[in-house]
């Protein structure tokens, strides 16, 4: 994956530059971005059956099921990548000229599927709407190694801190002695890992751009004249 590694200062970043009796102290918040393109995606499917006998929805249900899953299967999607254990069951009622008539139960199934061959979701999509899926509840391009990125975001936080201190060191005409403190910031917004895309037809076919994971740090360096 190419990563494309951002280090700026923000609007509204904290400088500032200390002198006390008995410590000369040099404060600065350094920021850094990853910029990188989803290497995977996420889905989530329902299977919904509606009827009175909770046996027989259980079985058609389980019938699309098997259908769906060998079809994800024949696209490349590792086994252990499909979840399907969650089920729900619920009254089944709709409203008539005669009042609110219970029909009989709706049960549901959810199918969820993991999978880095982004070049095929669309057929992915298609397919197992075909074999029995009745909606999408979701659907996100995600990184797959989330933690990586932002452990690359974090040294570009670090690096711009670096680059900011030892500029403001030079104007100021004093030298960096060394780091007293670093800690990340707890004030900033990662933005989300995954990018949620409403499926829609007329883009169903795009791939996703990149997305950006930020990370903070402030650093208290020591200076001496």
């Amino acid at each position: 994956m190419n990563w494309k590694v951002i280090a700026f200062a923000a609007l509204g970043l904290a400088l500032s530059f200390h002198s006390q009796a008995d410590e000369k102290t040099l404060q600065v918040s350094g920021q850094g971005i990853v910029a990188a393109a989803p290497d995977a995606y996420t889905l989530t499917m329902v299977i919904e059956e509606r009827g009175a006998v909770v046996s027989k929805l259980n079985e058609q249900a389980n019938a699309k099921l098997n259908a769906v899953v060998s079809f994800l299967l024949s696209q490349g999607v590792a086994e252990q990548h499909i979840q399907s254990m969650s089920v729900n069951l619920s009254p089944w009622y709709e409203h008539t000229p005669n009042g609110r008539e219970h029909k009989g139960f709706v049960l549901t199934r959810q199918v969820r599927v993991t999978s880095n061959q982004l070049q095929n979701y669309d057929t992915v999509l298609d397919g197992a709407m075909k074999r029995g899926i009745n909606r999408i509840d979701q659907f996100e391009f995600i990184n797959s190694n989330p933690e990586k990125v932002y452990r690359e975001a974090l040294i570009a936080a670090v690096e711009d801190a670096k680059e900011r201190a030892s500029l403001i060191a030079k104007q100021m005409g004093v030298t960096i002695a060394g780091v007293i403190s670093i800690s990340e910031s707890m004030s900033y917004n990662q933005p989300p890992v995954g990018v949620r895309m409403r499926v829609q037809q007329e883009d169903a076919f795009s791939l996703p751009g990149q997305t950006d994971t930020t990370a903070a740090v402030n650093v208290t360096f020591a200076i001496e004249n």
